[in-house]
């Protein structure tokens, strides 16, 4: 081959990779700017000492291996696969390690997604801000299915 033509290819080919990262700092810059004009929409506290108890549970409908499995909700509970998350679903590789929250505003549960990769559906339905949770509730994360239930 004519060493002309390998340092077109050289320069081709030390191109090609420049714009492979100007693309990847691109992408990184656009979620960074997303992220940031996407603040997300939060329920008011409300004055202290007026949240109810709420007495809800998550109850796994599916996977059928973890079928009936039964998570407490309190005031806040997050839900992944973290460990460190009350509603840890270490098992399930569709799920974000910290992928959502429930927590209570005045004696009701309240869904938000926490911008998870494969998102939040609560009845088939994603989750772009935060949905109030009622009884017989399905919220699908990741390949898991749970209910809201007493």
């Amino acid at each position: 081959m004519p060493h002309a033509l390998l340092h077109l290819l050289r320069y081709f080919l030390l191109g090609l990779l420049w714009l492979f990262f100007l693309y990847a700092a691109r992408m990184v810059y656009v979620e960074m700017r997303r992220s940031r004009a996407e603040k997300p929409t939060t329920v008011p506290a409300p004055p202290l000492g007026t949240d109810r108890a709420v007495s809800l549970k998550f109850k796994v409908v599916d996977p059928p291996q973890r079928r009936g499995r039964v998570f407490e909700l309190g005031e806040e509970v997050t839900v992944g696969r973290s460990p460190g998350c009350a509603v840890s679903l270490e098992d399930d590789t569709f799920t974000s390690s910290v992928h959502a929250r429930v927590y209570q505003r005045n004696g009701e549960l309240w869904l938000e997604d926490l911008d998870s990769t494969n998102g939040t559906f609560l009845n088939d339905e994603r989750v772009d801000s935060p949905e109030r949770l009622q009884r017989g509730d399905r919220v699908k994360i990741g390949s898991t299915i749970l209910e809201v239930a007493r």
